[in-house]
């Protein structure tokens, strides 16, 4: 169990009821298995394809899903105490600052990564321009390397009312953006790939899609061929491969998440 001193004192509890599974399983697997408890409790409908489910498959494991709903309540108190308002700033990642908790006591390397420091994140969406003049302007947002989604984050409270597009090679990671997107009223898609090359796709999921219309946050499961970012990649390989019949030496595109780390990771598409 990390120690008190060790823990935000807002995170004290949360900490606590983790505290409780740790004497069976490492934190690593812990607290992976509580974020695809989270991901799949926003799910509007059980995916059918996967046997056993992962509520299922969790049951199983840890004998009851207790503990889960335990921290997931916990989770939730923590959300409700830390945002007061809804402008600008107004967000918080306590799966982000947790994993950053326990990360050092975990015995695997599955947990190995710090996340851009909240403050950080709000000075940085300003300074690319995301300011509240953008609000409900429908611009596609995009980090590619998104962590915990904290810039989108800061980016979705300055400026709501536009796409965000989360995606990450850790797969944690990938969920963890999901999950805060949804709690956060972030519309828009979070997904595990390589930005860097666009054909390493592993999952995703659509983000809120029906939050408008129905005020209910979800995650809902999606194909790489309903990926936006997979689909323009897709698009300028085609539009390459159609010049380079023309001009043989036309150079080869650069995916878009490349263009958007080289302007400081957060961009528009």
């Amino acid at each position: 169990m990390p120690k008190s001193t060790d823990v935000p004192h807002e995170l004290r509890a949360l900490n606590k009821v983790f505290s409780t599974n740790d004497y069976k399983w490492d934190y690593a697997d812990s607290f992976r298995d509580w974020v695809d408890f989270l991901v799949e409790a926003f799910m509007p409908v059980r995916q059918t394809d996967r046997r056993p489910s992962e509520c299922e498959r969790l049951k199983q494991k840890h004998g009851s899903l207790d503990w889960f709903t335990d921290m997931t309540r916990e989770w939730l108190l923590v959300q409700q105490q830390m945002i007061v308002g809804d402008g600008p700033g107004d967000w918080y990642d306590a799966l982000g600052t947790f994993y950053e908790v326990i990360a050092p006591n975990s015995k695997k390397g599955v947990l190995g990564q710090f996340f851009t420091p909240p403050e950080v994140c709000d000075m940085m969406t300003i300074m690319t321009g995301f300011t509240p003049d953008l609000k409900g302007k429908g611009f596609s947002i995009q980090d590619p390397c998104s962590g915990s989604g904290r810039m989108l984050l800061a980016a979705h409270t300055s400026a709501p009312g536009n796409y965000q597009y989360a995606a990450d090679l850790d797969r944690i990671c990938a969920k963890m953006s999901a999950v805060n997107m949804c709690i956060h009223g972030c519309v828009g898609q979070a997904v595990c790939m390589n930005s860097l090359t666009p054909d390493d796709w592993f999952f995703g999921y659509n983000i809120n899609p029906r939050l408008n219309r129905t005020g209910c946050p979800s995650i809902e499961p999606i194909t790489k061929e309903q990926c936006r970012a997979w689909r323009l990649w897709q698009a300028e390989k085609a539009a390459w491969e159609e010049k380079k019949r023309v001009d043989p030496k036309a150079p080869a595109p650069v995916p878009p998440a490349a263009k958007s780390v080289q302007m400081g990771q957060l961009s528009l598409f």
